[in-house]
């Protein structure tokens, strides 16, 4: 509870908001345990396995709709095994079992082998999919597929870089809501507070422009390398420059108080650091230019980390639902259809481009727009849900102030009364103190028997 202009103010609400982001980081640990569990890592190597094939397939002639057609079926049939992943048969079916003893007594190749037979329920499921799609919609005797198909798979990349930086967002948060300070009145001065985030900012790519130029040039220089890209720092600048705008009056909001002040510093901070490496890899592929196999690893890690944290998105807001879309048991199923989706969005739109590196350069930059617009989201969010608060309470404080207006107005007239007594009392009427108005404690009293005289 806090005093401000005479309005009891109980911020319990962004409180328990700040607390819900806060506890959504909780699940992490236990995702990354899910996704890397030794128990299912053959379905890890098959899919990059798989993807990779593919992505060379769709750059070949007439291989877009094989490839199109591979992708969505697999997407498919992981999909179909996610929904009956529960069941304990298809548990059984698509993850190694604990009898790790006649397994261990096997050769290393026949090891291999065997555990990717926890693969064949989900492949078979794909190969049904791909099969019915063909005779459904294939075209020239089932030999093509509809333009549709192709098309539709890549335009989902939109929607990949979207999820990336929403669901990085949705992290960002939650760390930046652990261990806040107790709710109190607080200030800050704004533009102190903005000229120390740009220097971390600028600082932070000064240290991935040198590095970077390291791996690049045999001849490096610290110095040849910052004015060779002095025009980066600028867009790094002006980028920042126009999120803080964008941002100013939530950010101004959010000193008042001592808790929002922290949770909005680290926010911004940490969405600032993410959009600024979007900037970055932007700048290395445009201007850089690194090798093709750097760029096809990194896309490969960046996919990894984005159906990864799309994945734990939905997990943590799924919390307490009824009815649980995604749950950590059936987290892995969802996790490779995602990414063979996302990586069959990457093959349909480098085909169309012939060329991976504007491929990549356009989800940078609409995940980069996407951090941008959460910043002012997120904090605009945790703002009215302060202002709701308030504006509860004070609510609740006209209810109650009739009845306090009415106590109080029985207690003037009692006092006025009270007065009044006291006034006619001093104005001329006779008190007797003698006992005439009424018994006397004295007359019933024998005061000899009482008190003994002494001498």
């Amino acid at each position: 509870m806090e005093e401000d202009g005479g309005v009891v103010i109980d911020g319990s609400n962004e409180r328990d908001l700040l607390l819900d982001l806060a506890s959504n980081e909780t699940s992490l640990l236990g995702l990354i345990r899910t996704l890397l569990s030794p128990k299912t890592l053959p379905h890890l190597a098959l899919i990059t396995l798989l993807s990779t094939v593919l992505y060379f397939i769709a750059s070949t002639d007439d291989g877009g709709d094989i490839a199109a057609l591979g992708f969505i079926s697999l997407s498919c049939g992981y999909a179909i095994t996610a929904l009956f992943s529960n069941n304990q048969q298809v548990k059984s079916w698509i993850t190694l079992s604990d009898q790790s003893d006649s397994i261990e007594k096997k050769k290393f190749t026949s090891r291999i082998f065997s555990s990717f037979k926890i693969c064949i329920f989900p492949l078979g499921i794909s190969g049904i999919l791909g099969l019915l799609i063909m005779t459904l919609f294939g075209q020239n005797s089932g030999s093509d597929l509809p333009a549709a198909f192709p098309i539709s798979l890549g335009s989902l990349f939109v929607l990949w870089a979207v999820a990336q930086g929403r669901s990085f967002g949705s992290w960002a948060s939650s760390i930046a809501a652990k261990k806040l300070p107790p709710r109190e009145s607080s200030s800050g001065n704004m533009k102190v507070m903005t000229a120390i985030q740009l220097c971390i900012i600028l600082a932070l790519s000064g240290l991935g422009i040198v590095g970077f130029q390291f791996l690049y040039e045999d001849n490096f220089d610290i110095g040849d390398a910052i004015l060779s890209n002095v025009i980066f720092f600028l867009l790094a600048t002006a980028v920042y420059g126009l999120t803080v705008a964008w941002t100013w009056k939530q950010r101004q909001m959010s000193l008042r108080d001592k808790a929002l002040k922290r949770f909005s510093s680290r926010w911004t901070i940490f969405a600032h650091i993410f959009a600024t490496w979007h900037l970055l890899t932007i700048w290395r592929q445009l201007v850089m230019s690194p090798g093709t196999i750097e760029v096809f690893i990194e896309e490969i890690l960046l996919m990894m980390f984005t159906v990864f944290m799309a994945i734990w998105s939905i997990t943590s807001q799924s919390v307490g639902s009824k009815y649980k879309f995604l749950s950590t048991e059936n987290a892995l199923p969802w996790g490779l259809s995602f990414g063979y989706a996302y990586a069959g969005s990457v093959a349909m739109l480098a085909t169309a481009f012939s060329d991976i590196t504007y491929v990549m350069v356009s989800g940078h930059i609409i995940a980069l727009l996407t951090i941008t617009w959460l910043q002012r989201s997120v904090l605009s969010n945790i703002l009215d849900q302060h202002d709701l608060s308030v504006s509860v309470d004070r609510a609740s404080q006209k209810t109650s102030s009739p009845a306090k207006k009415e106590n109080s107005q029985s207690e003037h007239k009692i006092s006025a009364e009270v007065s009044e007594q006291d006034t006619q009392t001093n104005d001329g009427i006779q008190v007797q103190w003698d006992g005439a108005v009424g018994p006397s404690i004295s007359d019933d009293v024998e005061w000899d028997d009482v008190i003994e005289l002494s001498d």
